[in-house]
């Protein structure tokens, strides 16, 4: 009998980072005498190495990298049969792969809307916050899809003053983020 003994590839509510190696841990000493094989298919359907490291007492780790954000399948064998709970899914998410861009990450005029576009396309498995921090605490900020895995955000300026937008995705920042912005009067604005 095959056993999945630890390793992060486990953790199936986890979503974990591009770049990371994700590992298994095997235990094949109750199955006899066999081969163990791994092939990983990435976001794209392309095919992925998996190493195996061969520990003590046919044990095995099994380590995927993953190089962009998306869903992977971890196939394992054992003399050609899928051992218990293979494939594996595997979650990554790429916060680099992430940008903003728009005229409300800018220096913006009070009374006027915010407006910018959040591209996350190949960002792979994760969620999107955007807060909006200025002179009055918190504002509101309205989100909605755009074409292509673009988030359309909008928030409104309503006094003068120092305007912090945080853009996350997983809970970490992305490219650029927090920006800073500060609101003006319209006749004050250049």
């Amino acid at each position: 009998m095959i056993k999945t003994i630890g390793g992060r590839m486990l953790q199936a509510d986890t979503v974990h980072r591009a770049g990371d190696k994700i590992e298994l841990d095997v235990d094949t000493q109750d199955a006899g005498d066999g081969q163990l094989a791994a092939v990983a298919i990435g976001p794209k359907g392309d095919a992925v190495p998996v190493e195996i490291v061969a520990n003590r007492n046919k044990t095995f780790t099994l380590k995927l990298l993953t190089s962009r954000g998306g869903r992977y399948l971890v196939n394992v064998y054992f003399n050609g049969s899928h051992i218990p709970n293979s494939p594996f899914k595997v979650r990554v998410c790429n916060p680099e792969a992430i940008w903003a861009e728009g005229p409300g990450l800018m220096d913006s005029i009070v009374g006027d809307q915010g407006d910018f576009q959040v591209f996350t396309r190949d960002a792979g498995h994760g969620t999107l916050s955007v807060r909006v921090n200025g002179p009055k605490d918190k504002f509101r900020v309205d989100m909605w899809k755009g074409a292509d895995r673009t988030v359309n955000c909008r928030y409104n300026p309503e006094v003068p003053g120092k305007y912090t937008i945080n853009i996350k995705w997983e809970d970490e920042h992305v490219k650029g983020s927090p920006y800073i912005n500060y609101g003006e009067e319209k006749n004050k604005k250049t």
